[in-house]
């Protein structure tokens, strides 16, 4: 006996009528396919190509007014200057720059 005859007569809907046996084939074929839809990864991403397209596009119809330049007084250097150096026992060098010291 091959195959196909160990089949056919182990078949459940060998008794089964026609309309019947049309009924659950076609419960069968449409119960594992589903409806072709986007993952929710494309989908995410869509939306958030979407919302960056957007956010530059509002960008460039508002241009951005420069910020205005504000000028500080001028830095006054100390009469003095100084080079502070510690030591790692706690010991504090300060050496004092006269300018008007020449050679």
């Amino acid at each position: 006996m091959n195959l196909n005859e160990v089949l056919k007569q182990f078949d459940p809907a060998r008794e089964v009528g026609g309309a019947d046996l049309a009924a659950m084939r076609e419960t069968i074929m449409t119960s594992g396919r589903r409806p072709r839809t986007m993952s929710r990864a494309v989908i995410a991403f869509a939306v958030l190509a979407l919302a960056v397209v957007v956010v530059i596009s509002l960008r460039r119809d508002h241009p951005q007014q420069p910020m205005p330049i504000v000028r500080k007084a001028p830095i006054q250097q100390p009469a003095t200057r100084q080079l502070q150096i510690t030591t790692p026992g706690g010991t504090r060098l300060i050496w004092v720059f006269d300018d008007r010291f020449s050679m």
